[in-house]
């Protein structure tokens, strides 16, 4: 198995941009997804797309995530916040609707990386000891980036865009 894990959010029920995604990351450990998942209410085969995942999916609430919206997903999305323990290093994964709480319990914890969406905009910055990645809106893209996803391996962070363009790349 390799030691890379997936980074999705703000796909707002897009399959397209889930599969794109799964083609882009290859062989993954696990799926981290920021929130804002599916169009609550609407069917858009996302919801079973996620289900079939053949490894972990893990979710922040985000927004727009609604408990209709849980009835469709076998994976959780009721908790705002996510921390997992990754080779070694600490994630903290989060919608980001509320970024200041984010970045005050993350620095608080000692993460190393923390994930958030919520700004459909990609980017990587660091601050301290911890970095701050946003992978970009995978459906509706704001600013200047198309739509993207990032990937995480054990040494690098890489922000791709769903045809497969590299936009940012950071040794950690």
């Amino acid at each position: 198995m390799s030691q890379r894990l997936g980074v999705i959010a703000d796909t707002h029920g897009h399959a397209d941009a889930w599969e794109k995604a799964l083609k882009i990351w290859g062989d993954v450990e696990a799926i981290l997804h920021a929130g804002d998942v599916l169009k609550s209410g609407i069917d858009t085969g996302l919801a079973d797309l996620i289900n079939i995942s053949s490894v972990p999916v893990l979710i922040a609430k985000g927004n727009s995530d609604f408990p209709k919206d849980q009835e469709s997903l076998n994976w959780p999305i009721l908790s705002p916040y996510v921390m997992i323990w990754w080779h070694g290093k600490l994630i903290l994964l989060s919608h980001g609707s509320h970024f200041s709480q984010v970045r005050e319990l993350a620095l608080r914890s000692r993460a190393d990386l923390v994930i958030t969406g919520h700004t459909h905009v990609g980017s990587l910055v660091r601050e301290g000891r911890t970095w701050f990645l946003n992978p970009g809106g995978a459906s509706l893209p704001r600013g200047r980036d198309p739509a993207s996803v990032a990937l995480i391996e054990e040494s690098i962070i890489q922000i791709i865009t769903l045809d497969g363009e590299l936009l940012h790349y950071e040794i950690w």
